[in-house]
């Protein structure tokens, strides 16, 4: 079996390939680049559900294979729940630029007032059958009073994972896995599709 990873994000298509590995999967993870798609799928809708179902839709459409193709947001309390669905487009720049942004909009707000949350989605489209499988999950922390770069990536170097209470930057592959939407997400996609 093939299933084309809907995305152009080199780390999250690394992610993919490990936890399918890991999870000892034979399924052929194809890239995009792999069968030549450089369009990015326009990320447009109000929540992280139809992004993903949106992405998932438009790359099978154009590829004619099963698509899994994910979205994920930062919700901070403290910040009205931005920067939300929108994360990657809430401020221009890099990705350091846009968690050193919340650093300084968080800067006077105190410890216990911190609380935010990674909610993924992950979405399978089937264009054959036309048919959707949909996980979600989300995932607690709180935002660090300074980052700390390891390993990561997007808003990793300042959330502080609540299961491991330490940086989601600084958890193993392993450890990540085991909380992640995606690591989750496709634990139980092995299970119920395969």
């Amino acid at each position: 079996m093939k299933i084309l990873i809907g995305t152009n994000n080199e780390n999250k298509l690394k992610q993919f390939q490990r936890i399918f590995r890991n999870l000892g999967s034979d399924i052929e993870l194809i890239s995009l680049k792999e069968v030549g798609i450089t369009s990015d799928a326009e990320e447009d809708e109000d929540n992280l559900l139809a992004n993903a179902k949106k992405k998932a839709k438009f790359y099978a459409d154009v590829s004619g294979m099963i698509t899994l193709a994910d979205d994920t947001g930062l919700f901070i309390d403290a910040l009205g729940g931005e920067p939300g669905v929108h994360a990657k487009r809430w401020h221009e720049g890099t990705e350091k630029d846009r968690y050193l942004k919340i650093m300084e909009r968080m800067e006077d707000i105190s410890n216990e007032k911190r609380n935010c949350r990674y909610n993924g989605v992950l979405a399978v489209y089937n264009p054959e059958t036309q048919e959707f499988w949909i996980h979600e999950s989300s995932l607690e922390g709180i935002i660090a009073n300074k980052p700390m770069e390891a390993n990561g990536f997007g808003y990793d170097p300042i959330f502080i994972s609540t299961a491991f209470n330490k940086y989601y930057s600084q958890l193993t592959d392993e450890e990540r896995d085991s909380i992640s939407h995606r690591g989750l997400g496709i634990n139980k996609f092995l299970k119920d599709y395969i």
